[in-house]
């Protein structure tokens, strides 16, 4: 049997490129420490800071914001549509779904499209001045949502249950109205 031996120039030169296909791998990115109460041995790595630019950070923002909707609009349905037992929930849910709905003219403040060819929001989103219907019937819908669930007597009531869905079909209508029409998936 024939062995194998690793001169000091070779073991150098296995190192270094072990250390550089390491560094090409994590390119971009960054690892911080995140100590905390179960031990200082965890970390996460994230994307490096320098090699984000503003309109990245904004469109991931926005994607983030809705992604966030998406979930409190999915907790309410979970409740009206499925019955999970938590209809008490329902005034905080809604008013939080009102309230990210306030905040769409903050996702669309900057002209931030995706890059051809990605999934994001399309130049029309701020070209059509139609858009700005769009968003405003938006807001409408999850007001009435809260509304209907603000003046409810009993949240647990299937009759009430039933109007807050077709109100929540509402805020769905819009948003995949407006996503037909103003973005690329």
């Amino acid at each position: 049997m024939t062995r194998t031996t690793f001169t000091p120039a070779l073991r150098v030169t296995f190192l270094v490129l072990i250390l550089l296909a390491a560094t090409v791998a994590h390119a971009g990115e960054v690892t911080l420490p995140m100590p905390g109460p179960w031990g200082d041995d965890y970390s996460e790595t994230l994307d490096d800071p320098d090699t984000v630019d503003a309109t990245e950070a904004f469109q991931r923002f926005r994607q983030q914001s809705m992604q966030g909707t998406s979930a409190t609009y999915r907790s309410i349905e979970q409740i009206l549509r499925y019955g999970a037992p938590f209809a008490g929930r329902l005034p905080d849910l809604a008013e939080e779904l009102a309230r990210r709905a306030d905040d769409i003219e903050t996702w669309f403040a900057h002209e931030t499209p995706a890059r051809h060819g990605e999934p994001g929001a399309l130049p029309a989103a701020w070209e059509d001045p139609d858009f700005a219907e769009y968003k405003a019937a938006y807001r409408e819908a999850a007001q009435q949502l809260q509304r209907k669930v603000e003046s409810a007597e009993d949240l647990g009531n299937e009759d009430f249950q039933l109007r807050a869905t077709e109100a929540l079909n509402g805020v769905r209508h819009h948003c995949l109205a407006c996503h037909d029409n103003y973005r690329r998936r």
